[in-house]
């Protein structure tokens, strides 16, 4: 018997006392556990316990076979073994959970996450809101969270100093009111132009209308340059090309090709601050802040571009002639120059990246250096480390993307031809052309006999448009600001009620004001110069003069002003409707962003561009009192034509407007720029 169950000596399975006969057959008892207390029973494992430790074996009696090996004398004769301890109680389990109180999770236990499709906060507060946890403003903007969510890199331009943000923001600014000055820095004094070149009013009008037209294209081709080499390097072109423009400017009386040369490099730099301004904007400020720097932008845009006509008029009464407005502006360069170069950082950053990121991917780059947490950095008092710093940042080119195709590059051409920005583009479109047409016909009006009104009191005539416009958007950026700007007091379901509702109420507004200003500006003119005819037919040169004295130049102003007040409350339907359609096709927060600035730049390129063709053609047809006339009369019956035109398709299909959108821009099947979940996934 030894011999035959020696291997459980061996294996030290003892089973001496366990083996006695019963009847005919061989049973195998275990002596059963003492019933064990609850009280007495640990409530948490120790912190060194595996999370899935297997159960113990449950003890079980059962009954061997029947037929047993025979046992011979010497197997009574062997010595007893001791009966075997007692095993110990059983330990309760405690639920299997991804972070126990008692014990952090482990990586293992993190990568088994599984991500759905779409979830409301994507990897930014409901998957693991401790590694990445939702970021919140400041100050009385606390409980405001932050759209869209910084990055941990402090070069983010959205984790920027506030100094730094207003030193790029301002310095930008600087450039826009410059570039919005020069725009109509000849419209009181076409006529002088004309005259000291030798040229046709027509060739005069040419200098403010082909800038328009060439900073148009210049915008277009900044906008998608922008994909590639960011902003900062195009703001830096385009500094030299207007400093190089108006610096010529002023020493160019004679030669008009000249003067027109000078006139195209200016034109060519206006282009970058007309159409990624709003893009910088939107790089560097979130979204409850946003709001503010666009209603100033606006308001010093069309301030200083219809106020520049007042002084400027005042200036070119000098010995020196309409050169003394760019010996003026040139003094400003002393300022702007540094000003951009060393305070206009880049401001495109790529955070497309951390922003899709996973909690684990996030900590590891965290851990590696890549980006710094977002703690934020103690106060730096200024020192020479510091400025030297600073100053190495300033590069003229340091952006680097990490892919663009031509999908990407093809987006800003697709926007300016998608059907939000063509109709809001057409809304605006006759009232805006007709504006800059008549503003830049006063002087052939008004300059000759029997006015013969100086260069200032030709800029005085356009008083009644740079207030009136400028209070109507000051208006819309302020007292409206929410509406208007976009910010975060506007909701979705608001939005996109606003085309068949608030839309409706607006367009009618500025289609009225604007038609009453273009048709009773031309009525109450040809009114006044129509002049009788003597008893033999022939004109009186002296009834030409007494009549001449019965225009009214200060309602001519006004009216001149309610047709700028129509443009720009049309106006102010352009970024509610574009920002309504970018919600609608975009597929998150950077997409809708992008396609926002880039159907702005369009809405832009298509008016400027035909501004500059209506301000040379209008000269052409309104040198007579009647072809005025006849040519506001136009204007205005057209305008309300093509209102209610217009007017009915956003009323009936507004929504299959904003569908059409997303075909023609390639949002629905262009792979690269779609992401899994819906528009407030990534925010």
């Amino acid at each position: 018997m030894e011999k035959e169950f020696g291997f459980e000596k061996e294996m030290g399975l003892g089973l001496g006392s366990f083996w006695s006969e019963k009847g005919s057959g061989l049973t195998i008892s275990v002596p059963p556990l003492p019933p064990s207390k609850e009280d007495d029973l640990p409530q948490t494992p120790p912190a060194t316990e595996p999370p899935n430790r297997p159960l113990p074996p449950t003890p079980t009696t059962r009954t061997a076979p029947t037929t047993r090996p025979s046992t011979s004398s010497s197997d009574a004769n062997a010595p007893k073994r001791p009966p075997p301890s007692r095993p110990p109680p059983l330990r309760p389990q405690a639920p299997l959970r991804m972070n126990p109180p008692t014990r952090p999770g482990t990586a293992a236990s993190q990568a088994s996450v599984k991500f759905t499709t779409s979830t409301k906060r994507l990897s930014l507060g409901s998957v693991d809101s401790n590694r990445r946890p939702i970021k919140y403003g400041q100050g009385k903007y606390r409980n405001v969270e932050l759209i869209p969510q910084p990055s941990d890199d402090p070069d983010d331009p959205l984790n920027w100093p506030l100094w730094r943000k207003e030193l790029n923001f301002y310095s930008l600014l600087l450039m826009v009111a410059m570039t919005s000055v020069m725009k109509t820095i000849f419209l009181a004094v076409n006529a002088q132009v004309a005259e000291g070149y030798q040229v046709s009013y027509t060739a005069a009008a040419a200098l403010t209308g082909v800038p328009l037209m060439i900073s148009a294209l210049a915008g277009f081709a900044c906008l998608i340059a922008s994909r590639i080499c960011g902003k900062r390097p195009l703001y830096l072109a385009s500094l030299l090309l207007v400093f190089i423009g108006t610096v010529w400017n002023t020493n160019v009386q004679t030669s008009y090709a000249e003067c027109m040369a000078a006139r195209i490099f200016q034109g060519i730099g206006w282009g970058a601050f007309d159409s990624l301004f709003l893009g910088s904007i939107q790089d560097t400020y979130f979204e409850h802040e946003r709001g503010t720097k666009v209603a100033i932008y606006s308001i010093v845009a069309v301030s200083t571009t219809w106020g520049a006509p007042l002084l400027g008029g005042v200036a070119s009464q000098s010995t020196s002639g309409f050169g003394m407005q760019f010996s003026i502006l040139s003094v400003f360069f002393v300022l702007a120059v540094p000003a951009v170069v060393l305070g206009a950082p880049e401001t495109v950053f790529d955070r497309a990246y951390t922003l899709a990121q996973t909690p684990i991917t996030a900590l590891s780059t965290a851990s590696s250096g890549k980006y710094k947490t977002s703690i934020p950095a103690p106060r730096k008092t200024f020192s020479i480390e510091s400025a030297k710093a600073y100053l190495y940042k300033m590069k003229p080119y340091s952006y680097t993307t990490g892919y663009f195709d031509s999908g990407v590059l093809l987006q800003a051409p697709r926007a300016f031809i998608a059907p939000t920005t063509m109709l809001v583009f057409l809304v605006s479109f006759l009232p805006y052309c007709a504006l800059w047409g008549l503003g830049n016909s006063i002087s052939l009006l008004f300059h000759p006999m029997p006015f013969s009104l100086s260069s200032g009191s030709l800029g005085a005539l356009l008083t009644g448009p740079w207030i009136m416009a400028t209070a109507t958007v000051a208006v819309f950026a302020l007292v409206l600001k929410g509406w208007w700007s976009n910010t975060n007091t506007i909701s979705t379901s608001r939005l996109q009620m606003f085309a068949p509702k608030t839309h409706m109420i607006t367009l009618a507004v500025g289609s009225i004001l604007s038609f009453i200003g273009i048709l009773t500006f031309g009525l109450h003119i040809d009114a006044c110069m129509t002049r009788p005819e003597d008893d033999d037919g022939m004109t009186s040169v002296y009834a030409l003069e007494y009549l001449g004295m019965h225009v009214n130049f200060p309602a001519a102003s006004f009216l001149l002003g309610l047709l700028a007040m129509g443009v720009y409350v049309l106006d102010a339907t352009a970024r509610p409707l574009i920002r309504a359609s970018t919600m609608f096709t975009s597929s998150n927060l950077g997409v809708a962003l992008r396609n926002t600035t880039d159907m702005g730049a369009g809405v832009g390129f298509w008016r400027s561009l035909f501004a500059g063709v209506f301000v040379i053609a209008v000269p052409n047809a309104t040198w007579s009192w009647d072809g005025l006339r006849s040519v506001c009369m136009g204007f205005a019956i057209a305008q309300v034509i093509v209102a209610a035109v217009l007017g009915t398709v956003w009323w009936l299909w507004g929504e299959d407007v904003r569908r059409w959108d997303g075909r023609v821009m390639k949002l629905v099947d262009l792979d690269m720029l779609k992401r899994t979940g819906s528009f407030f996934d990534v925010d």
